[in-house]
This record gives C-alpha cells, sequence and structure tokens, in this order.
C-alpha cells in the first residue's frame, strides 16, 4: 500500500487513533494529526514506508532505535516522543503535536523560506544554544548521533522554543535497510528545493543515510558518523540562519543521480570555498564545517560554550539555561513503557517502582507493571499488580482485560472469562476485549461462540489481522476449512507479514488434501522469518505426505537446528527416514521423539515398524506391548491401530 493512500480524515485505526489530517509527507513516511483516544490529547504520528519495513528483522531494528527517542527523559528542547506502535504490521511512532504559528510555521524550514533575508541575530544564536542543550542531553542518555540534522527535522512552538525532532530516526532506517532482505541499493524521496527530503544508499555492502546537502564528508565516503557529523550539519543549518539562505551552502544541480548529485556536493565541501561572514559567529560555522572531523567542535558542550561567548559580547547577560522538570510519577511510569516495549523488562519495573514510590495509587504504572511482569513469566506478581489497580478503580478495562489474558495463560480459562465479561459491560468496545474472549473461547473448544466473538472485533475493526485470523481458525476446528481460508486471504491482506496467517492457512490446505498450496503458505512463512522452526516442521511434515522425504528430511533438520525439543519433529525425520529405508536412523529419531514426548502414539508405531523392517520383529512386539501396557494412548484410533499391528506380527507365532 502506498504511504499516501493509507489514512484519510475521519478513519480510525488500531481502535484507537482518529485521524484528523495530513500533516506532511517526507523521506520515511507520512505525519498524521490524530486524536489519541487513550491519552485524548491531540498527537502527531509518524509512519514509515515499506521499503524500510519490509521484514520483520527490518522492524525490530527499526523499533529497537526508534524507542531509544522515546525512551529520553523529558527536556524542553527535545520533541517528546510517547510510543513506538505496531498495528496491522505497521510502525508508527507517537509525538507530541507542535501547532503552528499565525503565520503557519512549526519548523526552523518553515522560518527561513518565510523570513526575507537572516533571521534576528539574538533569535538564531538562542536557538542555536537550545539546539546544543538538547543534543547534549540526548547524547548522555545513550543517543550517539542524530544523523539527519536540517532545519525541517528542527521544530518552533509558538513561545519560539526550539525542539529537536525525529531522534535517531535516520540510524533507526539505515539499520533496518540494513538488516533488511531487500536487494534494492536506494531509497530516495523528492522534495523540496533541494531535491530531496532524506536518502540511503548502499553501496558494496556499506551504508550511506542523511539528507542530501547536509551530510558531513565522511558520511559520503561511508565512514562511521559520530557526533562531529552531527555538528557539520547543524554548521550548514547556522549558515542558513545566518544568512537566511533557504537551502545549504553546498548545492549542486540535481539531475536525477543521486551517487552524481552527491559526489558534486562532496567536492564543493572538501573544496572548502564557503564565503564565511566575517564575525564572531561566522568564525565558529567555519569551525564546524571543516572537512577534517578532528579540526571541528569536540562536542556540542564545547560548540554551546563559543555560542555563549558570543551571546554574552552582544546581550551581555548570560544564556539562561532551563530547568529540567522534575521526574514526577507520569514521567517514571512513561519510561517504564518505552524500556517495556524494548523489551528491558526488569529495567521497566525498576521505572515503574519509582512511579509508585512517588504516587502509590498510579493506576499505569501498576498496569505497566504487570504487563512487564508478565513478560518475564512472573504471572501471579501480575496479577497482584491488577488487582491492585482494580481496588483503585473496580471500572478500569484495562486492567480487567488484562488479567483475563494472564488467567487464560495460567489455563484458568472459566476466571478469564469473568474478567473479559466484566470489561465488556464496561466498554464493549475496548481494544482488543472480543479478539481475546474469542481465543479463550477457542481453547474450550467453544467456537461458534468464538466466531461470534471475532465477528463483533471485525464490525468495530474491520482491519484486525488477529481476529480475521482466529476466526479462522475456529472455523478450522468446526471443519470449514474453505471458510477458514478466506478468512486468512483478509489477514494477510491487510498484513502479508502476518505469520500466524500464513501458518494457520497451511494447516487449512493441508486438511483439504492441498499440500502443494501448504507447502506454498509455509515458503511465504519462511521468506518472513526463516529462524521458524515450526514452519520448516510443518513443510517437512507436509513433503513427507507428497512423498518428497528428501526434501521433507531437509526441512526436517533445518527444525531440529533451531529447536530440538519438539517430539513431532523427530518422530517426522523419523518417518522421512523409513520410508527412505534408513530405518536404523529412523529409530533413533523416534527414540529421541518419545524421550520428550513418551505419550506420542504415532512414534511408538513407527519404531515398531521399523524395527519389524529390519527383522526384529520380536522388539518390535515389545515395544508395542510395553506401550500399551505402560502409556496407553488416548486417541482410539491409534490403540485400535496398535493392537491390530501387534496381532498381526503375534498371528506369526512369533
Amino acid at each position: 500500500m502506498n504511504n499516501d493512500d493509507l489514512f484519510k480524515k475521519g478513519d480510525v485505526f488500531g481502535r484507537r487513533y482518529e485521524v484528523l489530517d495530513l500533516l506532511g509527507k517526507g523521506g520515511f513516511g507520512v505525519v498524521y494529526l490524530v486524536h489519541d483516544r487513550h491519552l485524548k490529547i491531540l498527537v502527531a504520528l509518524k509512519t514509515f514506508r515499506d521499503e524500510f519495513l519490509a521484514d520483520p528483522k527490518a522492524r525490530d531494528a527499526f523499533k529497537k532505535e526508534s524507542l531509544l527517542w522515546v525512551s529520553l527523559e523529558n527536556h524542553p528542547h527535545i520533541l517528546a516522543a510517547q510510543l513506538v506502535n505496531e498495528t496491522n504490521g505497521r510502525l508508527f511512532v507517537s509525538m507530541d503535536y507542535i501547532a503552528p504559528d499565525a503565520q503557519g510555521r512549526v519548523s526552523l524550514h518553515d522560518h527561513l523560506i518565510s523570513t526575507n533575508g537572516p533571521l534576528d541575530a539574538n533569535q538564531a544564536l538562542g536557538w542555536a544554544i537550545q539546539f546544543c542543550l538538547g543534543m547534549e542531553h540526548a547524547q548522555t542518555h545513550g543517543i550517539k548521533c542524530h544523523r539527519d540534522i536540517k532545519p525541517s527535522n528542527i521544530l518552533i512552538t509558538q513561545d519560539y522554543t526550539l525542539k529537536i525532532a525525529d531522534f535517531g530516526l535516520a540510524a533507526a532506517a539505515a539499520k533496518a535497510w540494513d538488516k533488511s532482505d531487500s536487494r534494492c541499493n536506494s531509497v530516495e524521496t523528492s522534495e523540496g528545493a533541494i531535491g530531496f527530503a532524506f536518502s540511503v544508499t548502499r553501496t558494496e555492502g556499506r551504508m550511506r543515510c542523511g539528507t542530501p546537502g547536509y551530510m558531513a564528508p565522511e558520511v559520503y565516503r561511508c565512514e562511521s558518523a559520530d557526533l562531529r557529523s552531527d555538528i557539520y550539519s547543524f554548521g550548514l543549518v547556522l549558515w542558513q540562519m545566518a544568512t537566511g539562505s533557504r537551502v545549504p551552502p553546498f548545492i549542486v544541480p540535481y539531475h536525477g543521480d543521486i551517487e552524481t548529485y552527491l559526489l558534486g556536493v562532496y567536492r564543493q565541501q572538501m573544496a572548502e570555498k564557503l564565503q564565511i561572514l566575517q564575525d564572531p559567529l561566522g568564525l565558529i560555522i567555519e569551525r564546524c564545517l571543516r572537512a577534517v572531523p578532528s579540526e571541528r567542535y569536540r562536542s556540542f558542550q564545547e560548540l554551546r560554550g563559543a555560542l555563549e561567548s558570543v551571546w554574552n559580547q552582544r546581550t551581555g547577560t548570560e544564556y539562561p539555561i532551563p530547568q529540567v522538570e522534575e521526574k514526577t510519577a507520569d514521567f517514571w511510569s512513561n519510561k517504564g513503557s518505552a524500556l517495556c516495549a524494548l523489551g528491558q523488562y526488569d529495567e521497566s519495573i525498576k521505572c515503574y517502582d519509582n512511579a509508585l514510590e512517588n504516587n502509590p495509587h498510579h493506576k499505569s504504572a501498576w498496569n505497566g507493571k504487570g504487563i512487564a511482569l508478565n513478560h518475564l513469566s512472573r504471572l501471579e506478581e501480575a496479577i497482584e499488580c491488577y488487582d491492585k489497580v482494580l481496588e483503585i478503580d473496580p471500572g478500569c478495562a484495562d486492567a480487567w482485560n488484562n488479567k483475563g489474558v494472564i488467567l487464560d495463560a495460567l489455563r484458568r480459562f472459566r476466571e478469564a472469562l469473568i474478567c473479559y465479561n466484566t470489561v465488556l459491560v464496561i466498554d464493549s468496545q475496548h481494544v482488543s476485549i472480543w479478539v481475546n474472549k474469542g481465543n479463550t473461547l477457542n481453547t474450550l473448544r467453544r467456537h461458534e461462540e468464538a466466531i461470534h466473538c471475532f465477528d463483533n472485533e471485525l464490525a468495530i475493526n474491520p482491519r484486525c489481522t488477529e481476529a480475521w485470523s482466529n476466526k479462522g481458525v475456529a472455523l478450522g476446528k468446526l471443519g470449514l476449512h474453505e471458510n477458514a481460508i478466506v478468512c486468512y486471504d483478509k489477514a494477510l491482506e491487510i498484513d502479508p507479514q502476518f505469520t500466524s496467517a500464513w501458518n494457520n492457512q497451511a494447516i487449512s490446505f493441508l486438511a483439504l488434501g492441498q499440500h502443494e498450496k501448504a507447502i506454498g503458505c509455509l515458503d511465504k512463512l519462511l521468506a518472513i522469518n526463516s529462524q521458524n522452526a515450526k514452519a520448516w516442521s510443518g513443510k517437512g511434515y507436509t513433503l513427507n505426505k507428497v512423498r518428497r522425504y528428501e526434501e521433507a528430511l531437509y526441512c526436517l533438520e533445518k527444525a531440529l537446528e533451531i529447536d530440538s525439543r519438539c517430539a513431532n519433529t523427530w518422530y517426522n525425520k523419523g518417518d522421512a527416514l523409513k520410508e527412505l529405508r534408513q530405518y536404523d536412523n529412523a529409530i533413533d529419531c523416534y527414540d529421541k521423539a518419545l524421550a520428550i514426548d513418551p505419550r506420542l502414539a504415532v512414534a511408538w508405531y513407527g519404531k515398531a515398524q521399523s524395527k519389524a523392517a529390519t527383522g526384529y520383529a520380536l522388539d518390535a512386539i515389545r515395544t508395542l506391548r510395553k506401550f500399551l501396557k505402560l502409556v496407553p494412548p488416548a486417541d482410539p484410533d491409534n490403540i485400535a491401530t496398535v493392537r491390530q499391528w501387534l496381532r498381526n506380527l503375534e498371528s506369526k507365532g512369533i
């Protein structure tokens, strides 16, 4: 789907965000103004281009890097990002919304294009100092460099406070692109007077990212970027503020070839033929723009010292350094949420505990702590957290829902249903409640009721991939595999990367005897995640069914490399070897399967067949008798099969 067509005004997605307007388009993707129904505030929501996030490895790399921005402590000169969220296979970053001023300006770029000549000298100098303060804060909190400093990523509030945006997203995009399996060598977006908004190029395995015209020379050479590269980029921005130029100083005509364009800019940078302003600020800009990184300022703190010296000379006053806000319970709770999303569950719990020390009745902190404990499989402790929330607010639908999820994981299904039904009384449109209840009903084999729940979810949110996929599971359990496949198709139309839907669709095709289509689904899944042991095992099983035993063995061995504790995989490998008449190897596989699951009837039967085929009929009889005596299978069909086989052997007089 093209990002331009993703959402329109009035759309609601994720059961949380209502789209109010399109704020802009850039190299990464699209930014929307939305109403966050949970927080009841306006936020800016950025979603990302398909090229950057083509597979799960790329999405995970992007999410990890971009969450560093979310986890930054509050600072007056950094645009706050609340969360990174994945919905329907797309990543979104939710940020504070900066409203435009009376002239429609919201970024430094807007101020530059609306001003005839240089910006007010003191205003520009103050903004430069504020920028340095924001960068210093970010670098002391784990972000080494921004990598896409330019006027459009520097926002200006209505009270003329500077805030740095898109923190770390260029690095995130580069890492995502590097992790992806895409064979494309570049991504570029045309925009504005320069020619593009953003580009990523990969040459001979090396990555180059940033906005053409704002890259430091070493970035063009694909060398490591660091804070001195950011200082170079900001030197270009300083030059624009001082001169009033709408474009950076090193610029060449763009004729459709990004490499030629970048080479032209690079040659101008290395020539260092820039007319520098003959004043103290000009000398600062000149040092920022030196081609050799070691000759630039060593840090933004050092650069700020030089800028403050100019401020003191011009105004006769010290520049007022803003105080960072006190860390409130809300701050600690939000940071805990960010760390939890990063998978740093122990660290997130420490943040939630700090929040609760400040405010023992902070519902979001108790709820978030429960989520983190759930990820650590500390389920009983998680329930205690949700019970704390419900002591504070018995009508908290989130806590009832989350408690239900834990009870479901503990196989306390009827208690889970009580929680879900309580949520439905409070809010029948609560996010994921119908899906969660449907999943529990599926587990209880109440499939018709489960389908009713999934249909309720889809009436509210027709793009809920989990509801479509799990409705397919319920239909499959009822033997309605054709209908199930339609549901999986719906889920995959929304999110082609939804691995569970590919796996479940393969199961339905297999049940219909359409083995090649089942294999096709599993190949799609493995293209998304080549480390999915269940998919390799399922493909091996299906290949066994169509007597492609050598191919089956390859798949089953791949599965066992990833997960050697799956009894069914060992059994299926044993079956492939048995059909290839490698009976001793087959027996070894059956033994491994039975060591994991002694109740796996088919493995006992396969072992007996292999024993008999190698002339060890007595061993085959002993195997069958031992199995029937010690571990009778629950499946009557298996019992009948084993007994018939035993009678056949015994009738030969053994």
